[in-house]
């Protein structure tokens, strides 16, 4: 009971992780390219989709965290998932440090430099900037995706 247990576990952290880059990608594809076409008027959709933004990621992200320490807590005896494990939680760990050191502050100031005026190239540049560095924030949740994947593939007894 106890091996399907940390299995389940398992297949929920790596659908979350799979939600979470897929939700990311689309975004930097769909969405936030708008925010940064014609600033500083531009970057009012910032401020307009915070709430729902806020209503959607902070939930799927919790459930992320929460699954991937379960999945971590349940494969402890488990060396090979447990080593897998530990390297997508500081994956995500380093992910949201990098979040919350440059991604969050650049995004908050943009929003705040949001005004009816001129196109500012400096802005728009910026704004690039942000969004082309967002990509790295992917690749390290892909990177913790795999790492949750190859603890998947390990069929080693676990409790």
């Amino acid at each position: 009971m106890m091996k399907r247990r940390s299995l389940y576990i398992l297949l929920l952290c790596s659908l979350l992780f799979g939600l979470v880059l897929g939700a990311g990608i689309s975004q930097s594809l769909f969405v936030m390219p708008a925010w940064f076409e014609s600033p500083p008027s531009s970057l009012a959709l910032i401020s307009s989709q915070t709430a729902k933004s806020v209503a959607f990621w902070m939930p799927l992200q919790s459930a992320l965290l929460g699954t991937l320490v379960a999945a971590l807590v349940f494969n402890w005896r488990s060396p090979e998932r447990r080593k897998l494990l530990v390297g997508a939680l500081g994956v995500y760990v380093v992910m949201w440090i990098v979040s919350g050191v440059f991604f969050v502050p650049e995004i908050t100031s943009l929003a705040a430099a949001a005004s009816e005026g001129p196109y500012d190239a400096s802005l728009a540049a910026r704004g690039q900037r942000w969004l082309q560095l967002s990509w790295s924030r992917h690749a390290l949740l892909a990177v913790g995706w795999l790492l949750v994947g190859g603890a998947i593939a390990k069929r080693e007894v676990a409790s």
